[in-house]
């Protein structure tokens, strides 16, 4: 029997404490190689919680010396491959999560599919997660903020807004969920997000519930099933 609920993921900063390696790895290259250096709130604004395409698109429009050129690319995705590989490392707590049935499961990320299909084989979660329920921001228009990609996602699973649910760690990511009408717990346990700033940031942007750890986000998916 189909379960009532849909859990839709978010990747890095959820399932993986990785969202911080990535804009690191953004932000090195784009001073290493563009001569462009970012403060917190430009890193904030360009880069955290964004698809690639989204980054680029920013970046261009206030920066037009900058080309996403094949060099800086082949930079980025060599330090992702070596990140993966060395870096990256499952949320304590969450298999559990994944192991019920009782819920329906999806991933929609900002990660392109090649880069989120190597996340998954080194975290050992194809047996959860393939391309019937894994889904990028290059399916959709527009990338998080906008609600475009979880609206897709919740669609192609089968289940309305109302009957889903997002696990987020980002702010761009509650406003799309917010956007989306879908209720959004924003998971603040990875580098970076925890604590009780990050936290009342987080419900102010919309978030319906704030977990620091995968054991409270399991609870209150239980309280809602």
């Amino acid at each position: 029997m189909k379960p009532n609920k849909l859990i839709i993921w978010d990747f890095d900063g959820v399932i993986a404490d990785s969202e911080h390696l990535w804009v690191q790895n953004w932000v090195d290259a784009l001073h290493n190689l563009k001569n462009i250096d970012l403060n917190e709130s430009q890193i904030e604004y360009y880069i955290r919680g964004k698809a690639d395409k989204t980054k680029v698109e920013l970046l261009q429009k206030d920066f037009p010396h900058f080309i996403f050129d094949v060099d800086f690319q082949q930079t980025l995705k060599i330090n992702e491959i070596r990140l993966i590989a060395t870096e990256l490392f499952l949320t304590p707590n969450i298999e559990q999560i994944f192991q019920d049935t009782n819920f329906a499961q999806c991933i929609a990320t900002g990660a392109t599919a090649d880069k989120n299909a190597l996340k998954i084989k080194q975290l050992g979660l194809d047996k959860y997660f393939n391309k019937a329920n894994m889904f990028t921001a290059y399916d959709v228009q527009y990338g998080k903020p906008a609600p475009d990609l979880f609206l897709y996602a919740a669609a192609k699973m089968g289940y309305t807004p109302q009957n889903s649910i997002i696990i987020e760690d980002s702010a761009v990511g509650i406003q799309a969920g917010v956007a989306a009408k879908i209720p959004v717990i924003a998971y603040i346990g990875a580098t970076g997000n925890n604590s009780a700033e990050y936290a009342a940031k987080c419900r102010n942007l919309g978030a319906a519930y704030v977990a620091q750890t995968m054991y409270e986000v399991y609870n209150i998916l239980q309280q809602i099933l």
